[in-house]
Formats: structure tokens, sequence, C-alpha cells
């Protein structure tokens, strides 16, 4: 990319060669076939061991929602440490765990 724009190449969202190969074998022998709506049918079904609804779940969440980020928090206090606090200093603690919390949306 040059400065930040892009130059040439496929368009965003064209799918790749193999890709798009995959799409058309899958549709030849499985007109209509759409694997993430294979796997909700799967989650929804109520005699499918919970094991498996559980997994096809997993999966479709992927396509869904976006993966949240790991949060570490650090400086939190052990509860004797913040128990031992005054109250002015517990709700300044709070409020900078907030802060510190609502900085990594």
């Amino acid at each position: 990319m040059a400065k930040g724009v892009k130059t040439g190449g496929r368009k965003e969202g064209t799918p790749n060669r193999d890709r798009k190969d995959l799409m058309e074998r899958l549709n030849e022998k499985f007109p209509g076939y759409d694997p993430v709506l294979a796997m909700a049918e799967i989650a929804n079904n109520p005699i499918a061991d919970i094991r498996l609804k559980l997994q096809a779940n997993k999966e479709v969440a992927k396509y869904t929602h976006p993966q949240l980020k790991t949060i570490e928090y650090k400086d939190i206090p052990t509860l004797e440490v913040f128990l031992a606090m005054t109250p002015e200093e517990r709700l300044a603690k709070i409020k900078e765990l907030r802060e510190t919390l609502n900085a990594g949306e």
C-alpha cells in the first residue's frame, strides 16, 4: 500500500481463487449448502448431544460475533488490602479500575 491507500490487487471482499473453487465445488455437490447454517441447525437440534451443540454454537459464534480481547488487570488489590482501605480510598481505587477498564474498550 502506498501511503495507506490500496493501489492494486483484488477488490476488498473478493474471494481468492482457492476459496471460489471450493465454493463452486460445494455448490455443485450440495446446492445451497452453507456450513454456518448447517452448524446452526446442529446447535438447535433438540436431540443432538449437548457437547456437539456446544461446539456448533462456538463455531457459529465466530461468524456472528467479534472475538473479545483478553483484558489484563494490573494493580487489583487483594480482598485484605481492599478491606484495609478507608472508604475514600476504596472509592478512588474503584474509579481508577473502571477508568482502566473503559480505556480498553
